[in-house]
Parts: C-alpha cells; sequence; structure tokens
C-alpha cells in the first residue's frame, strides 16, 4: 500500500481559517468590540499553532520513550556483565584506593556504590605513584653511568683530599623526618638545610616505622583476654605446691594476719593525722569514740532485734570458717552412703519439726483458756 501523500499548505490554511470561523461564529460585533476582537485574535494564534504544538509534544514523549527504553536495555545488559566482572585482589600492603574498580573500568555501575573500597576515578593509577623513603634520590641520579672524565676526575680527587676529614655522615636530616610525619614530603619538596647540597641523610633507616602508623598499629592490637594471661602465667610456672586443707588454712592464715596488720597500720596513721589536724573524724568514728554525744528522740525506736545481733567477734569467726568437705581426704571423695546417711539426718530433723508446731498450738490454747478463766 502507497504511502499517504502530506497534505498541502493552502490545504492545511483552509482547514485552520475554517477552525476559527467555527469557533467564531455568532460573535456579534467582530470588527468592533474589541474584547470580541481580542479574543477572535487568540483563537486565531491558538489554531495556527495548535500544529507545532502537537508536534513538539509528540517529539518530547517520543524522546523520554526512547530514553527510558535505552535505560532499561542498560540496564539489562549491566545485570548480565555484572556476574562477570571479577574484582582484582589487592596485593599486601597497597592501598585499595589506589586500585581502579573494576566495575566503573567497565562502565558499570558498582554494586556498592560508595561503601567500595576501590577508587571510582580513571586517574587513581597515576595518582598513587610514592616517593620511595627509604632510598635516597639523590644517589640515584648521582651515578657513575651519569659521570663523563672531568665528573670523575673531580670525584677522585675529593674523595683522596676529604676521605679522611669528613666521612658521610648516617644522621637522618631532622627536616626530611618533619616533612614525612607532617606529610609535606613530596617530588616537588627542598630542603631547609641546602636542599640537594644538605650533609644529612634523606632517607628512612631499615625498621623505621612512621609515628603515625606505628600509633595506628598499636591501637588495632588484640587485647588478649584474662583468662588467657592467666593460663599462660600458669604454664610458665616450673615449681607448684598442690592445695591441700593443710596449705589452704596456713595461707589464709597469713593472709588474716597480713590483712588485720594492714588495718591497723592504717588506723593507727588516721589517729595520728587526726591528732595533728590534718583530718576530721568521720560521724563513725566520732560514735565509736564517744557514743554519749549521739542521743535519739522521744519518738526514736530500736528497730534491731537482739536476736539477730552479733559482736565483730562473732563475723570475723563466722568469715574465717572453712568448709572442709570442699578438700578431698587422700584423693578419696565422700562415698555415696555417706550422702545417704547425710539425707536421712535432714529428712529425720524435718520430721520433728511438726511436732514442735502442735506442740506451741496446745500452748496458745492452754493460754486462751486461762485468759477466759481470769474473765
Amino acid at each position: 500500500m502507497p504511502p499517504k501523500q502530506a497534505q498541502s499548505k493552502k490545504t492545511v490554511e483552509k482547514e485552520k481559517k475554517k477552525k476559527v470561523e467555527d469557533k467564531t461564529f455568532g460573535l456579534k460585533n467582530k470588527n468592533k468590540s474589541k474584547k470580541v476582537a481580542a479574543y477572535v485574535s487568540q483563537v486565531e494564534a491558538q489554531v495556527k499553532h495548535s500544529g507545532l504544538q502537537n508536534k513538539e509534544a509528540a517529539l518530547k514523549e517520543k524522546a523520554k520513550r526512547d530514553k527510558e527504553l535505552a535505560e532499561k536495555a542498560k540496564k539489562e545488559a549491566e545485570s548480565i556483565l555484572v556476574n562477570t566482572i571479577v574484582q582484582s585482589k589487592v596485593p599486601l600492603g597497597v592501598d585499595p584506593k589506589s586500585i581502579v574498580c573494576e566495575y566503573f573500568k567497565q562502565g558499570v555501575t558498582c554494586p556498592k556504590g560508595n561503601r567500595c573500597k576501590f577508587a571510582h576515578d580513571l586517574a587513581a593509577g597515576r595518582k598513587s605513584e610514592k616517593i620511595d623513603l627509604y632510598t635516597d634520590r639523590r644517589k640515584e641520579d648521582d651515578t657513575m653511568e651519569t659521570w663523563d672524565d672531568a665528573k670523575l676526575k673531580s670525584v677522585v680527587e675529593k674523595k683522596r683530599t676529604t676521605e679522611n676529614k669528613a666521612k658521610p655522615t648516617a644522621i637522618i636530616c631532622k627536616f626530611f623526618l618533619d616533612a614525612i610525619e607532617t606529610k609535606k614530603y613530596g617530588w616537588f619538596w627542598e630542603c631547609p638545610n641546602g636542599g640537594e647540597k644538605c650533609a644529612y641523610q634523606h632517607c628512612l633507616p631499615e625498621g623505621y616505622q612512621l609515628k603515625k602508623k606505628k600509633a595506628k598499629e598499636d591501637e588495632e592490637v588484640e587485647e588478649i583476654p584474662i583468662e588467657e594471661m592467666i593460663e599462660e602465667e600458669r604454664a610458665k610456672l616450673t615449681k607448684s605446691t598442690p592445695v591441700t586443707l593443710e596449705t589452704f588454712i596456713k595461707w589464709k592464715e597469713e593472709k588474716r594476719l597480713q590483712k588485720e596488720k594492714a588495718a591497723k597500720d592504717a588506723h593507727d596513721k588516721r589517729l595520728a593525722d587526726i591528732k595533728a589536724g590534718k583530718t576530721s573524724m568521720s560521724g563513725r568514728e566520732m560514735f565509736v569514740f564517744n557514743p554519749d554525744l549521739f542521743v535519739d528522740d522521744e519518738s526514736a525506736i530500736d528497730t534491731k532485734s537482739k536476736e539477730y545481733e552479733r559482736t565483730e567477734e562473732e563475723i570475723a569467726a563466722l568469715a574465717n570458717q572453712i568448709n572442709t568437705s570442699l578438700f578431698t581426704d587422700g584423693g578419696v571423695l565422700p562415698s555415696d552412703d555417706e550422702d545417704e546417711d547425710e539425707d536421712e539426718d535432714e529428712n529425720d530433723d524435718s520430721d520433728e519439726e511438726p511436732e514442735n508446731d502442735e506442740e506451741d498450738e496446745e500452748g496458745e490454747g492452754e493460754y486462751e483458756e486461762e485468759e477466759a478463766s481470769d474473765e
């Protein structure tokens, strides 16, 4: 089927004129009223430019659809290409930011985005070139291969005259070290101490570590758990004494004496400081020194029961009691028969308790009867 022929300009103009007449049909005073004339001119402009507007809108819509299709095709291609890209491995001691990301290099959107450890800059490889801090560049530039006869002759003469007077020093230039630590060292850095004529070395000695780098490594050292430290120290012990009841009692007695002596020394020192006026007594110390200084009000009550009152000697005796059942007798654990006997004794005690309760109840009943008879 042959394509349709485009309309001629005359036909298009006639159609536009007809549209204007149809829209302005029936209007009065077309040529007299300004408002009507303005409306007619507006309709004519709309009809005249309607074709261009429709054409521009169609072009924009087509460009938008083409862009969406291109983006969709690109995403599909990237989804296929992502599975085939493999990131390069980072060599030991190399900064990952000096290596260009393989996804970025292939023009594919990196899945990690800003969190990617590799560089998203094609010039990263050139920027990452660094100076070797462990070699003196002046030695590389000034080698025998670059000398001529006159230079060789002058060097020999200088070595012969100055070799025994002023040997080259092995001291590192302080300006060089300062520039390294403050990150000012680079290709265009010049030593303030005479530049290339500086008498000191412009290279780092073997094994030298930058202060910031060393501090960072110290922070990254993992702390050893205290359990492992204890086990390591125990493994270092060559002589050890087995813990028995006798050795434990002896050790505990020594510790108790040490504690009492330390407490007595601290108490004596405290009293000496109080007498010398270096410090003042606390409320507890004042109460112990003279309880009569503290008098309760009439409404005060004694909240402590005499049944539970204990002296300091009784408390110390309870604290120093040793449970001998925790220690084995010659490496032999208590037999099951002994455990059963202990359980039976406990059961007998529990059976006897209700009898006491019954006796208490009978006593209470007799007491109530006596009160009733008195009344």
